[in-house]
């Protein structure tokens, strides 16, 4: 992940942190703990994971720690004039035999996961709509997927 795609997005996700302007997000941001931690990570079965990165502390803790996870999600909506993080993702990750080896909700932007080398389909779910995906995990790697849906008629934005 490249920290000039970490903060612009942060600086136009004033919605998703608690309804805050992007300037008031870029304000706080100046703030920022770097000692910052990832949220508690969870287990669905084998596979440990962790969901979150809201508030730029919180989001630069995930940056930090996506190296760590052999797959690191990232889910945004359109906007102007940049892409804006966007939260309560359904995921559901199945492997080759099409065996679920996730099924989560998003707490955040990020979602990490710690799964075996194979290939994966991943669909994520916001308001309905529905995105798919597929990541390659290989061993010592972390494979970055984006899922970005078109901006909402209604105006959501995390």
């Amino acid at each position: 992940m490249k920290l000039t795609r970490f903060t612009l997005a942060l600086l136009s996700a004033g919605a998703l942190c608690a309804g805050t302007s992007a300037q008031a997000a870029s304000a706080k941001a100046a703030k920022v703990d770097p000692a910052a931690k990832l949220p508690m990570e969870s287990a669905q079965g084998d596979v440990r994971y962790v969901t979150g990165g809201v508030g730029h502390g919180e989001a630069l803790a995930f940056e930090r720690a996506e190296k760590s996870y052999p797959l690191s999600l990232e889910f945004a909506m359109k906007a102007r004039p940049r892409e804006e993080f966007v939260a309560d993702v359904s995921v559901s990750i199945r492997d080759a035999n099409g065996k679920t080896s996730l099924d989560a909700k998003s707490q955040g932007p990020f979602l990490l996961a710690k799964l075996p080398a194979g290939r994966y389909d991943i669909k994520a779910t916001m308001d309905g709509k529905t995105l798919e995906r597929h990541a390659t995990v290989v061993d010592g790697k972390s494979a970055h997927v984006s899922f970005v849906w078109p901006q909402a008629a209604s105006g959501r934005h995390g």
